[in-house]
């Protein structure tokens, strides 16, 4: 939990710090004026638990605005992605057939110009743009697709491992230093293996990728709850990377949405990730600070989803 600066303690305790200025004062006052020890200390103690009864009542109330504030935010981004999947399945399987078409065309020109330099290159460079546009579509079909989950009973450690697995190049590469931190005793999670192994590759690959001149990727389980709802597993994610601004933050899972500015990277990934998770009854939180790295939260329920 983040610490609160000085202004925002007193807004959160005002009332309680106005209670007790009153009884200062009172006392003060009652002091010059009379003896009567029990009478203040009694009124004292009164005031002090009025103040801490509205305080938090206060507190309470504004807790749960925002978290009905912060409920349908989230809400509206559903109801928004749903609704551009839908849009995103019918544009690509009308693109998807005449873009091969060109992808096609644009090989058999590659081999009937190879002796003329300029127009190779024009022909390269529309091959290029076609495989981007083939690449977007491939990723909204992906994106929009209904996944169908075959769910078997896993631990989480082997797809964690098996996901790290996939990017032991890149780490090697940039001399990335992993940090793995497994709780023992974790319950089994049912799942589909393949997706939420989908899911730590694109999050382990995002972290590699904002640490270009090495770093240290941490992967941390524990479980998760409170002992009295259905057992969780919590897997935080962590980079020493660049961090991303606030306004960055909050728009990483809309899709197309990219800091990266590689020709291949759609913007995607996030928004398919964060599908998964919602497909396994999941959640995901992304913090950053600009220059502070970034961490990922996932909870993943244990038992039937």
């Amino acid at each position: 939990m983040p610490k609160l600066s000085v202004r925002q303690q007193i807004e959160k305790n005002g009332l309680l710090l106005i209670a007790l200025a009153m009884v200062a004062i009172y006392w003060a006052f009652d002091y010059v004026s009379s003896g009567h020890y029990l009478t203040r200390t009694l009124i004292a103690v009164l005031v002090i638990v009025y103040g801490v009864f509205i305080q938090s009542l206060i507190n309470s109330r504004k807790a749960a605005l925002e978290e009905k504030e912060r409920t349908q935010k989230q809400l509206v981004q559903a109801e928004r992605l749903a609704a551009l999947g839908a849009v995103a399945a019918g544009v690509a399987h009308e693109v998807k057939n005449p873009l091969a078409i060109i992808v096609q065309g644009v090989e058999f020109l590659k081999t009937a110009l190879r002796d003329n330099e300029r127009l190779l290159d024009v022909t390269v460079r529309i091959e290029k743009s076609a495989l981007r546009a083939d690449n977007i579509v491939r990723g909204l079909l992906s994106y929009s697709r209904e996944i169908s989950l075959k769910m078997e009973e896993t631990d989480i450690e082997p797809v964690i491992d098996e996901a790290l697995s996939f990017v032991d190049h890149l780490v090697r590469l940039k001399r990335i230093n992993v940090k793995k931190q497994y709780a023992k005793g974790l319950p089994k999670i049912i799942m589909d293996s393949n997706q939420i192994q989908q899911v730590f590759t694109n999050l382990f690959t995002n972290a590699i990728e904002a640490m270009p001149g090495g770093g240290i990727l941490g992967v941390r389980t524990e479980p998760s709850g409170d002992g009295n709802g259905p057992a969780s597993v919590k897997v935080v994610v962590s980079d020493t990377g660049e961090g991303m601004p606030e306004e960055r933050l909050r728009r990483v899972f809309d899709p197309f949405f990219t800091t990266k500015e590689s020709d291949k990277n759609t913007g995607l990934g996030l928004s398919i990730t964060k599908g998964i998770i919602d497909k396994h009854r999941g959640t995901i939180e992304i913090e950053s600070e600009p220059g502070r790295g970034t961490r990922v939260v996932i909870g993943l329920p244990a038992g039937l989803v």
